[in-house]
């Protein structure tokens, strides 16, 4: 087991600098931060952690190991627990960042009560808040408007439904 765990690790961290171009100087960091991500249950295999932690540098850059952790396993429970695509997810809490300045907490924060209030009805919050979170920020808003006009949206799409 130990062994084929090992293996496995090394598969994975291979995947992930192919993916980013991380120097194989600077992959020992990383190893911690996947096994990490990894034993606090988050991903199916090592290799899935991986590709998760090269999304989440490829949309946000480099990252420190603390911020990479918190937004890899965040992303993570949001995906599984409201059954959402993580990529989607990741793009949605990347573009709360840049279009509203808010940080990574806030912007998981928002996906999360979002989430709660029914707001991805139709399968695709992330995806649409990567798509017009700029477009509301250029207008003025802040992510919090945002998100009431979200909800106003999705209030007024329930009440058309039951018309």
């Amino acid at each position: 087991y130990a062994v084929s765990s090992a293996t496995s690790i090394d598969q994975a961290m291979n995947q992930f600098a192919a993916s980013t171009g991380v120097s194989k100087e600077s992959l020992d960091s990383y190893e911690e931060t996947l096994k990490s991500i990894y034993t606090n249950n988050y991903g199916e295999s090592f290799g899935d952690v991986a590709d998760a932690m090269a999304a989440v540098t490829q949309q946000m850059g480099d990252l420190d190991q603390t911020s990479l952790q918190h937004v890899t396993e965040g992303v993570f429970a949001l995906s599984d627990v409201f059954e959402s695509d993580f990529n989607e997810t990741l793009r949605g809490v990347n573009q709360l960042m840049v279009q509203f300045g808010i940080s990574s907490e806030d912007a998981l924060d928002l996906l999360t009560i979002g989430s709660q209030l029914g707001l991805d009805y139709t399968d695709e919050l992330g995806d649409n808040i990567a798509e017009y979170a700029g477009k509301f920020a250029q207008a003025g808003y802040s992510a919090e408007e945002y998100f009431q006009l979200l909800k106003m949206e999705q209030k007024m799409a329930h009440t058309t439904l039951i018309k």
